[in-house]
């Protein structure tokens, strides 16, 4: 439980600059941040984003374990994504893609760190509204984006946890006996919570 909640996830509660700020503003820099990274495919501009974004936590006084947790959890991707393009591409290559990876993780946990789900599904709300002309209601969209932002953490744990029951098992190397209890958790997960929507009367 408390890897689910720290994946990306729980509020540091306090009264910083970044914390005041509205939700909205926040996702607009972390929506800024991922066009800008995407836009220039630059290395350096990534790094100059990280320490951006390590500074901005700083001066809202966050840990900066629990900012970092996310790309830990992570690692393994990224030195996969630089190891296989040094053997089809180049390192410079490699060393762009894993750049961007860190920086919009970094982006989002900065922005989970300080804002509420429930401020973000009120952002989403309101984004959505012009979506009631199309008979959505913009509560369940607001609803459905703040269950893909809980079931980010739990999916994220039921990969570790197969991870390392594969691991325990010396299956290291097994495609299979990794993704099959991921995905069957990730399932099992999505018919709980569809559930319990339905007992509230959401489903």
């Amino acid at each position: 439980m408390k890897a689910r909640q720290r994946f990306l996830g729980r509020r540091i509660p306090g009264h910083s600059w970044l914390h005041r700020s509205p939700a909205w503003t926040k996702l607009g820099g972390v929506a800024s941040l991922s066009v800008i990274v995407l836009a220039t495919r630059d290395a350096q501009v990534n790094a100059g984003l990280i320490v951006l974004i390590v500074a901005a936590a700083l001066s809202a006084r966050l840990p900066l374990r629990e900012l970092v947790a996310p790309v830990w959890r992570i690692g393994l991707i990224i030195v996969a994504v630089v190891a296989a393009h040094l053997w089809l591409t180049d390192w410079t290559t490699g060393l762009r893609l894993s750049s961007t990876i860190v920086v919009c993780i970094l982006a989002a946990a900065l922005l989970m760190l300080s804002t509420t789900v429930g401020e973000l599904i009120a952002v989403f709300e309101v984004l959505a509204w012009p979506l009631r002309f199309v008979g959505l209601r913009p509560a369940t969209v607001g609803l459905a984006a703040g269950l893909v932002v809980r079931s980010l953490p739990v999916i994220a744990d039921l990969a570790r946890v197969a991870g390392d029951s594969a691991r325990a098992r010396g299956l290291d190397a097994s495609l299979r006996a990794r993704t099959i209890p991921l995905v069957l958790g990730t399932v099992k997960y999505a018919q709980d919570t569809g559930r319990a929507l339905e007992a509230r009367g959401l489903g």
